[in-house]
């Protein structure tokens, strides 16, 4: 007779109970990071010039987390708790790493990761989220950007182009990082990676996608007005920048703290991928750096968790996936 502790849970169970852990545990060690002070002061600071549209270029652009923060900032005040303000940061900031452990989840497992593995990689994420906020605040917008790409990965896997396409609402709305999502699709449709199925109907989603990224890029910019540029500690995006970003300590120091040994693992084991993992990994990852290493200060490695989480991440546990397959199958080829 099995035991009790011999039954499998269901995934979804061990997936949520993981996720509020680890979400509570990355919320914690980011807030005590900064400091309630601080969110008092420069988080609150930023999301009134974020409302009050004054908050900069390219920040000001950025609308959708603050929108989204405000209502719940509301509520927080009728309910009589002391510091409103902060007690929100800190739930959205909660609610946010659960969103993002629970879709990362997902999206490990229909990369063809066991139960045991997509836990690993939920917990490699939560530390690198943990140690991302050098010189930062609470930077909501390049969560939901983690959120967004994550979504964007299950819903090509799963060959929802259409949601794919309507997903570009409030990424555009969040952040203009989210360009790559609609790539991300043409080309994992045009190499085969997501096997047989409507191309013209996906490269259509495609297209819309990017359509609307446009109209939304464009359209906030319309809206909000000229904005003062705030440059990278005084440096404008161009070589400058990209020698500073290459000859700081920080820089070096802050990857390996943030990401780990787990983007030379998942490129060392590369032929290990599945192939819309390295369809995401061609489309994504070098331009993501470049961009980065030219317009911004890498140091700040939060600007890196969209390939760790959507790429390396799922990418070095590919070969424990691989080395488990080849482990079932050898029993069978002995018979």
């Amino acid at each position: 007779m099995n035991s009790i502790a011999g039954k499998r849970f269901p995934f979804a169970i061990v997936l949520l109970i993981a996720a509020i852990i680890l979400a509570t545990a990355t919320t914690y060690a980011q807030v005590n990071f900064l400091g309630v002070h601080f969110l008092r002061v420069q988080q609150e600071k930023v999301h009134v010039q974020m409302l009050q549209g004054t908050a900069g270029n390219p920040w000001q652009y950025r609308i959708l987390a603050d929108a989204i923060i405000e209502p719940v900032i509301k509520s927080t005040k009728g309910l009589g708790v002391p510091q409103p303000e902060s007690f929100a940061f800190i739930a959205f900031r909660f609610l946010q790493c659960l969103l993002i452990l629970s879709i990362a989840g997902v999206y490990y497992r229909k990369l063809g990761l066991s139960l045991y593995e997509s836990l690993i990689g939920l917990s490699v994420l939560s530390w690198s989220m943990s140690l991302s906020l050098y010189n930062s605040d609470l930077s909501f917008n390049v969560f939901f950007d983690v959120a967004f790409y994550l979504l964007a990965g299950i819903l090509i896997l799963a060959r929802k182009h259409i949601w794919l396409a309507l997903l570009m609402i409030p990424a555009a709305l969040n952040r203009e990082t989210s360009l790559l999502i609609p790539f991300m699709l043409f080309f994992a449709v045009r190499s085969n990676a997501i096997g047989e199925g409507n191309r013209k109907r996906a490269i259509l989603a495609a297209a819309v996608g990017l359509a609307i990224f446009a109209v939304i890029f464009v359209g906030l910019r319309i809206y909000y007005g000229p904005q003062q540029f705030l440059t990278a500690d005084g440096y404008y995006p161009g070589i400058g920048l990209l020698v500073l970003n290459l000859r700081r300590w920080a820089t070096w120091e802050q990857i390996a703290t943030t990401l780990g040994v787990f983007p030379l693992l998942a490129v060392f084991i590369y032929r290990h991928w599945p192939k819309v993992l390295k369809v995401y990994f061609w489309v994504v990852v070098p331009v993501w750096f470049v961009a980065h290493f030219v317009g911004a200060l890498v140091a700040e490695t939060r600007l890196l968790l969209v390939p760790q989480a959507l790429i390396f991440i799922p990418g070095a546990l590919s070969d424990l996936a691989g080395a488990r397959k080849l482990a079932s199958s050898e029993p069978a080829k002995n018979q």
